[in-house]
């Protein structure tokens, strides 16, 4: 059998492998990571890896014939922390007890694209240690329906949920190495509905087919032991409460985890990821409901887009670029294309339908930090029409459900990490949301991850979930009789 060489990480692989497989197939079953957000279908272009004699190539397009040597592009980035801004409520004051300082829970916020780990200590009720790390399930889709579709083999579900498991469990290598007699007394996850089944190893195939219903949308509690997570004794894991399979426990935590001013009645709330989650919240009520918004604010079909990794355009304007980590650019993360978007309609480069006549170059080849030049593509503006315009759609339906319009909105709150770095400036321009100077727009950072943060430290915060399902309607936008059109007449800038 042929031999494929993997150079990865600084260490040298050697595999035999079938022909007839694709290089992409032959390096996800020996768990080598590359980046392929559509999935393997040919579509992203982000799969790209080097063959020796070859130079570069599509992993999941190339199908190897011969020994061959491989060799994967260093990320030694991880995924950039996401804010942790959290609004902690009443309560903070009433907090896990603990009678040992070695003590400790783990609250996660796993998102699609992000996995966010926060380390407290129950006897001081701080927030010792906060990380972020990639979603390691991206390389198999960069959204959920994709993730979706390929647990259609039951195989593929116990390789996902390997994969985040393996994840967890190096986090709590890591932070143990690091601390003598650590006890872990509790672990409370917050995640979209897709992310809780593949962390539990539940099929979540019944969420794609019509009617779309989740298997499970309850809170779970389940043994450390039977998930496979390492801990010296066995303990709970705490799965947080969804509302649908498309509003999950990251919204409802996040909205139970927000303590607004006394005179913040209602308000939008609005977490730009993924998979486009909101809700207009009123005293009596909360309308919520998920858009089909693409992971373009988070790179995947954006040609030169990625994730918040060192060398990433987080912000642009007429000074120029500014990257994460002030390295040379190397590609354009969410902030980023929302301020290139903004930038590029005030210069009049691209009209209010989004036409853009040709490749706008952000950074020549000279000045990246790659072997190519980073640039915004015509293609790239009608991703970013469609993902926007799924936003401001659920906004203007979800208004009409709760029977407001935008102007009668006290506030609008901006959650999740990509959502903590805008500027809500531009997302006004590009038409995201209204325009409309009276309506504050305030950041509020990972408000999923405050939500497990809140589970970990506070019995009573699983009442307070419990008190905001109550009051939730989720809304199916896909069955609303309006959205075809008003979809249609949002795609202008």
């Amino acid at each position: 059998m042929p031999l494929v060489h993997v150079y990865y990480q600084g260490k040298v692989c050697t595999k035999n492998y079938k022909k007839g497989e694709s290089l992409l197939s032959i390096l996800q079953a020996e768990q080598i990571q590359v980046a392929s957000p559509c999935g393997g279908n040919g579509t992203c272009g982000k799969c790209k890896v080097k063959v020796d004699e070859e130079g570069e190539v599509l992993a999941c397009s190339y199908y190897p014939k011969k020994d061959i040597h491989v060799r994967i592009p260093e990320n030694s980035n991880q995924a950039q922390v996401l804010s942790s801004n959290l609004l902690l409520n009443e309560l903070q004051t009433d907090k896990q007890k603990s009678n040992s300082i070695n003590e400790y829970g783990l609250a996660i916020d796993i998102g699609t694209t992000s996995v966010v780990f926060y380390w407290l200590n129950l006897l001081s009720g701080n927030i010792e240690q906060t990380r972020g790390i990639e979603n390691p399930q991206v390389q198999y889709g960069a959204d959920v329906i994709t993730r979706i579709n390929y647990c259609s083999d039951q195989k593929n579900l116990h390789n996902l949920q390997k994969l985040i498991v393996d994840a967890i469990n190096e986090e709590i290598r890591n932070f143990t190495r690091e601390k003598s007699s650590l006890i872990i007394n509790k672990i409370s996850v917050a995640a979209n509905t897709c992310m809780l089944h593949l962390l539990s190893g539940v099929n979540p195939m019944p969420m794609a087919l019509a009617p779309f219903r989740a298997p499970f949308t309850e809170a779970k509690k389940i043994s450390s032991s039977v998930l496979g997570i390492i801990a010296d004794k066995d303990i709970d894991v705490y799965l947080l409460p969804s509302a649908s399979a498309f509003v999950g426990a990251d919204i409802v935590a996040g909205i139970a985890s927000l303590n607004p001013p006394g005179n913040i009645k209602n308000y939008l709330f609005l977490d730009i990821g993924t998979n486009g989650e909101m809700a207009v919240v009123t005293p009596d009520k909360i309308y919520a409901c998920a858009t089909a918004a693409g992971p373009a604010f988070e790179g995947a079909n954006i040609e030169h887009g990625m994730g918040a990794f060192e060398g990433a355009i987080s912000l642009y304007n007429k000074k120029g670029y500014q990257t994460i980590g002030n390295k040379p650019p190397v590609g354009i993360c969410g902030s980023g294309l929302i301020d290139i978007m903004a930038f590029l309609l005030e210069e009049g480069h691209i009209t209010a339908d989004g036409n853009l006549n040709e490749d706008f170059v952000l950074a020549s080849t000279e000045e990246s930090g790659s072997a190519c030049s980073v640039c915004i593509t015509p293609k790239d503006i009608r991703e970013v029409q469609l993902a926007k315009s799924a936003i401001f759609t659920g906004v203007k339906l979800l208004l009409q459900e709760a029977d407001l319009v935008y102007e009668q909105l006290d506030s609008v709150y901006l959650a999740g990490g990509f959502g903590n770095y805008m500027n809500p400036d531009n997302v006004v321009k590009i038409g995201l949301i209204p325009n409309d100077d009276t309506v504050p727009i305030v950041l509020v950072g990972n408000t999923s991850g405050a939500g497990a943060v809140l589970h970990v430290s506070n019995e009573k915060f699983a009442d307070k979930l419990d008190e905001t399902l109550a009051k939730m309607k989720t809304i199916d936008l896909s069955m609303h009789p309006d959205f075809e059109l008003e979809f249609a007449m949002n795609m202008y800038f």
